[in-house]
């Protein structure tokens, strides 16, 4: 495999947190909720189910057979509600390998099931129609999807990754209220990718534990929903980051490319173009999410 071969592929296909926020003041970033399809040797990943999943879904759909891995940071509404809306799931030629966390009082299973229980949704979740296997994810995991296998698995201890093979590690971060939420670094063919969604880190130093599992990573996605001057109204301890928060994690972790992820549903494009620009004054390589974007790793 070349260095022009080993590519990440992601598309974004949510960038708001918290609640959707469609209509005409967010339409250059989108109003879907948190989700990322990402290519990758082969093989197609999801990171969390908002409801930027269904036009994913609209998509595949049309293309069956399927076969993923999705990985949910934690179990909040914005990141697993758009589940109940990928037509994929109700097709029985879909083969979904869940990753996700065990977080109080549930699993992540748990969480699903709630959501489509009967007085919620009409169908429930394991009986959808596609075939699925679900596995907790804890600190320190590795999960490894070896090149030519069906499905991915844990990486055992003593056990190593090929060139070829996708591996995604786990970083528990408990810079988030109650539960803390996963965080995500994938790596392929001497690239990678870290997912950080929904963490709280310091406006001085940013968060050393997630600085340190992004080192040298080749883009860092980063919660900013706030600006300084929200966070210190009244957000402080809602496990959102700032603009500032993201960038000085960013700075300790080595990393150039720094992509905002997660805007406040309150937020209109017009307010996030000017953080985006105030931002790229202190670290050049800082952009905004967009719905619909392709970043090539």
């Amino acid at each position: 495999m070349s260095a022009a071969d080993a590519t990440i592929t992601i598309v974004i296909r949510g960038a708001r947190g918290s609640h959707p926020m469609p209509g005409p003041a967010t339409v250059r970033y989108g109003g879907n909720t948190t989700c990322q399809e990402i290519h990758v040797g082969g093989r197609l990943i999801v990171l969390d189910a908002g409801t930027g999943i269904i036009s994913l879904g609209n998509e595949l759909a049309k293309k069956p057979p399927q076969t993923m891995a999705v990985f949910f940071s934690h179990n909040h509404h914005d990141h697993i509600d758009g589940i109940l809306y990928f037509k994929p799931a109700y097709q029985k030629t879909t083969t979904m390998y869940i990753y996700g966390p065990a977080d109080e009082p549930g699993t992540i299973m748990d969480a699903l099931e709630t959501i489509s229980s009967p007085a919620a949704h009409p169908v429930q979740f394991a009986r959808m129609g596609m075939k699925f296997d679900s596995t907790i994810l804890k600190n320190g995991d590795v999960v490894v999807w070896r090149a030519g296998a069906d499905a991915p698995s844990r990486l055992r201890d003593g056990d190593s990754a090929g060139p070829e093979d996708v591996v995604l590690r786990v970083l528990k971060n408990n810079l988030h209220p109650i539960e803390g939420v996963l965080n995500f670094r994938l790596e392929y063919g001497g690239k990678s990718y870290v997912y950080a969604t929904d963490v709280e880190g310091n406006e001085e130093r940013g968060d050393p534990e997630l600085a340190a599992f992004a080192r040298g990573t080749d883009l860092l996605a980063h919660d900013g929903q706030y600006t300084s001057a929200e966070y210190a109204d009244g957000k402080r301890g809602w496990g959102h980051s700032t603009i500032r928060m993201a960038i000085k994690t960013a700075e300790a972790a080595g990393v150039e490319k720094l992509a905002i992820i997660h805007h406040e549903p309150e937020h209109s494009d017009d307010q996030l173009d000017a953080m985006e620009a105030e931002g790229k004054k202190a670290w050049p390589g800082l952009f905004f999410a967009r719905e619909g974007q392709v970043i090539t790793i």
